[in-house]
């Protein structure tokens, strides 16, 4: 896998429309410790009452992303001949057991910072 630029980061969070709670999971994302996370912190985050919601929705979001700057997605783990759209924002966290946990991809965290999502997220 290929992980793309801060640029091409950055190109796809001003392209893209991303909804309220989709925004809300990315900062939550972006601002957990080590950038890692998983879809039930995510849910509690954003209002919805289960993981499904938030898997649903980061899910769709990651798929924009990925598909507005042509990002090769990994294989599915769960889902054999299905594609891993959440790679577009990251991958799984190898060191913990348990519930799956989605750590960003350090160049999305930088088009964050660069995109100024997080000065409106302060209402600056």
């Amino acid at each position: 896998m290929k992980v793309i630029t801060k640029s091409q980061y950055l190109d796809a969070l001003n392209g893209i429309k991303m909804t309220d709670k989709q925004k809300l999971m990315l900062l939550e994302h972006y601002h957990a410790l080590n950038r890692s996370l998983t879809y039930t912190e995510l849910a509690d985050a954003s209002g919805y009452k289960n993981y499904g919601g938030a898997n649903l929705q980061y899910g769709d979001l990651a798929k924009k992303i990925g598909d507005f700057v042509g990002f090769e997605y990994v294989d599915s783990e769960d889902n054999p001949g299905k594609k891993f759209h959440g790679s577009a924002i990251g991958m799984g966290n190898p060191y913990t057991s348990g519930e799956f946990q989605l750590v960003m991809h350090h160049e999305l965290a930088k088009a964050i910072e660069a995109h100024g999502m997080l000065d409106e997220s302060l209402g600056a």
